[in-house]
Formats: structure tokens, C-alpha cells, sequence
């Protein structure tokens, strides 16, 4: 488990982000198109992930948080075996993850949780 997070989050030791992420890590995957217009350009399962009331923190290090949807209900998201316990992960596995794994990703990508490492974020977003 720890060799699988370390290669998560250092991916290639050439390849260092602007901040100061590796690059391949689990903030690089494509959760928010950054020349999308506006959030009506993302795919829809996307567009709820990050328009939709959702809380996010991190459960435990090695990438597992808790998503607590507007519903009430609470789904754990694993993002190193990319995994949620929401009913539409277990039915269907959707590419590109379900929306609270997409909440959990940009939330990451964001610097507004603290990485799956559990590090916090050095520069804001």
C-alpha cells in the first residue's frame, strides 16, 4: 500500500508540477477541464461533482475520505484503488469515477483537503 501511494504521488522524479506536485499523481487526473468556458462545457457527471453541496475530508492517510452528499449520506472514497461505496460505483463503476470520487479529485487538485498522504497543500488555489 505505501509503495502504490508513493508512486501515486511522485509519479516520474523528473516531472515536478508548479506546485511543486509530481506530476501523474492523483491531483493530475482529468477531473475539471481547465479551458472549460464555463461548468455548463463539463461532462455531466463532472458538472454535479463540483456544483452539488458535498463535504470532504480526508479519513485516513493512503487516499481514503468521506464524502457526505446534500442527502445526508455518507460514501468513503478510496482515490489510490479509485473506489467509492456510493450505489452508483457498486452498479455501474462509471469511467472516470463516479461524482464523489470527481468531488474528492478537484477538492485534492484544489488544495482545499489535504492530500491523500495527508500532507496539506503548500500553495493555496
Amino acid at each position: 500500500m505505501d509503495k502504490v501511494l508513493h508512486e501515486r504521488l511522485s509519479g516520474p522524479a523528473e516531472a515536478v508540477a508548479p506546485d511543486g506536485g509530481r506530476t501523474g499523481d492523483v491531483r493530475d487526473r482529468l477531473v475539471v477541464d481547465e479551458n472549460a468556458q464555463s461548468k455548463d462545457d463539463l461532462e455531466p457527471r463532472t458538472k454535479r461533482a463540483v456544483v452539488e453541496a458535498m463535504d470532504v475530508s480526508l479519513l485516513s492517510k493512503g487516499g481514503r475520505y468521506e464524502v457526505q452528499s446534500a442527502s445526508g449520506n455518507r460514501y468513503e472514497v478510496d482515490v489510490i484503488d479509485e473506489s467509492c461505496t456510493c450505489p452508483d460505483w457498486q452498479q455501474r463503476s462509471p469511467e472516470g469515477g463516479c461524482k464523489h470520487l470527481r468531488r474528492v479529485d478537484h477538492e485534492i487538485k484544489r488544495g482545499r483537503v489535504p492530500r491523500p498522504d495527508g500532507r496539506l497543500p503548500t500553495t493555496p488555489r
